[in-house]
């Protein structure tokens, strides 16, 4: 899942657009951002942390609901952002959907 939420991309004129391309250089070049894309944007890059940091949670008991939660705020930030990428992560939403139905319920416990 990390893999592929940076390095899902698409060849548009020879040129390579990858997720973190857009993710971590390009939309900070933007010079119409509003404070909501902001916002959005670091609800993005905090959901990403927490994806990078899954595997080293696995023993901790909210792992389900991270496992949950950060790819779910991953993708829906990237479907306010920017549709066309949040199309190049459907490889991720798969794999994200394949690791839910093979933990043990897939669901976030109510706490």
């Amino acid at each position: 899942m990390i893999l592929l939420s940076l390095f899902s991309g698409i060849s548009i004129n020879k040129n390579w657009s990858f997720v973190y391309q857009f993710e971590f250089i390009d939309f900070l070049k933007l010079h119409e951002t509003s404070l909501i894309d902001t916002l959005v944007w670091c609800a993005i890059l905090l959901s990403h942390i927490g994806i990078i940091i899954l595997p080293f949670c696995i023993g901790n008991k909210y792992f389900k609901k991270m496992l949950w939660y950060f790819p779910l705020i991953f993708l829906v930030g990237f479907l306010i952002l920017e549709a066309g990428f949040f199309i190049l992560l459907i490889p991720f939403m798969i794999i994200w959907l394949i690791v839910l139905n093979t933990s043990k319920e897939g669901k976030p416990e109510r706490a």
